[in-house]
């Protein structure tokens, strides 16, 4: 797939209830972001949950690498993301190499 710079998996129960998150929360959280990628540079970190990619919801990782699959280098996502430290949701662009 394109080289965003990160890795991500599924919600689990102890990841939900360690970072509370809000009753019936779905996506993937980050479990990885590599070191100078995109995903670095957009300030994404370890432990986000991709909510959204173009304004698609996330549900599994299955459905995450699909939205991602076809982006092309030059091309620009935007990730609706949740901060479970800070508890806000945010929007982040990540422009592929």
């Amino acid at each position: 797939g394109p080289s965003l710079g990160l890795s991500v998996r599924e919600i689990d129960p102890d990841f939900a209830a360690r970072f509370k998150l809000p009753q019936g929360t779905q996506g993937v959280i980050v479990s990885r972001v590599e070191p100078m990628s995109p995903a670095f540079d957009a300030d994404i970190e370890r432990g986000h949950v991709v909510l959204e990619v173009n304004r698609h919801q996330v549900h599994s990782v299955d459905e995450y690498r699909r939205l991602t699959a076809a982006a092309r280098p030059g091309d620009v996502l935007t990730l609706y993301l949740y901060q479970p430290e800070i508890e806000q949701r945010a929007l982040h662009t990540v422009k592929i190499e």
